[in-house]
């Protein structure tokens, strides 16, 4: 019998390189470092409080009751993992969601599943990441180490939301390549990061949560629809990722784009980070744009006086 269960924390924990630990070890040896590592995962899940609903090769399920023992698992697995030299480089990438779940026997349903999974799968290497969800819920002293990480469309859903990087790394090591933004700060970092799209007599000021922003001759679906031949349905469009505003290529015949004095940069179905000041052309270099010339403008945090 199915029966819906009010909430529950989903975690998804998953070995990342064992591909090429089979590979440069062998099955047997690789094999036994991988059982070892999802048999530490079920045992602090365990330990706290947590059920393991399933393993699938390198990757573990678990539901608990509560976010708070869900983050402190992930916490436990990953500093467990960097003790553990006998994992030859292995890490362990990690996605909790949290919201209700439909529970049978043995197994575990429903978007919060799914959440937990993608989520998982954007972790890198010795990451946790969580959705909004979770950090809705959180006890006070976890929450002070939770960062805005990213703003996505979760699969399934046509609404940007935040997810969130759990630092669970002692404060005395360098992260600056993968610095990230304090929860308390979100509101005010987006308030400061600007981009203005200026195409003929129009004048478009964006911030990050009014993105996705879709170009296109597609009147009904674009947000700045652009009637030329040689611009598709729906050409291109602008996400925020990571701090940046960043121009994605859908089209058929290609999207320039100039900055600065550097000259046209094409793509197609490419990604190229807006920054500074700035031309797009669509479907023709910038120089033969004409009235359909789009400017851009992106102030940054740094910019902002």
């Amino acid at each position: 019998m199915i029966g819906q269960q009010p909430l529950h924390a989903i975690m998804f924990a998953d070995v990342s390189g064992s591909s090429k630990l089979y590979k440069e070890m062998g099955n047997e040896a690789a094999k036994a470092i991988v059982d070892e590592a999802i048999q530490f995962m079920s045992m602090l899940t365990i330990v706290n409080d947590g059920t393991v609903v399933k393993t699938m090769g390198d990757e573990i399920m678990a539901r608990f009751d509560s976010c708070d023992n869900a983050c402190e698992t992930a916490i436990a697995i990953q500093q467990r993992c960097v003790r553990e030299s006998q994992l030859n480089g292995l890490a362990i990438r990690i996605g909790i969601s949290f919201g209700e779940v439909l529970i049978t026997h043995d197994d575990v349903f429903g978007d919060t599943v799914n959440d937990a999974a993608f989520v998982a799968h954007i972790a890198r290497a010795h990451q946790i990441v969580l959705t909004q969800s979770v950090i809705d819920d959180l006890e006070h002293s976890l929450l002070q180490a939770c960062q805005m990480f990213d703003r996505i469309s979760i699969k399934g859903d046509s609404v940007h939301a935040a997810i969130y990087r759990l630092q669970w790394e002692s404060s005395r090591q360098n992260h600056r390549a993968t610095q990230l933004m304090p929860i308390q700060e979100v509101t005010h970092l987006e308030q400061q990061h600007l981009l203005s799209l200026c195409q003929r007599d129009k004048i478009i000021t964006l911030l990050p949560e009014q993105l996705p922003f879709h170009i296109g001759r597609d009147d009904q679906k674009s947000d700045l629809p652009v009637d030329h031949e040689l611009v598709s349905r729906d050409h291109c469009s602008i996400e925020f990722r990571r701090g940046k505003f960043v121009l994605i290529d859908h089209s058929t015949n290609g999207t320039f784009v100039t900055r600065e004095d550097q000259p046209d940069i094409y793509l197609r179905r490419e990604e190229f980070p807006l920054q500074g000041d700035g031309e797009i052309g669509l479907g023709q270099s910038t120089q033969r744009a004409g009235q359909w010339l789009i400017r851009f403008h992106v102030k940054d945090v740094d910019d902002a006086s």
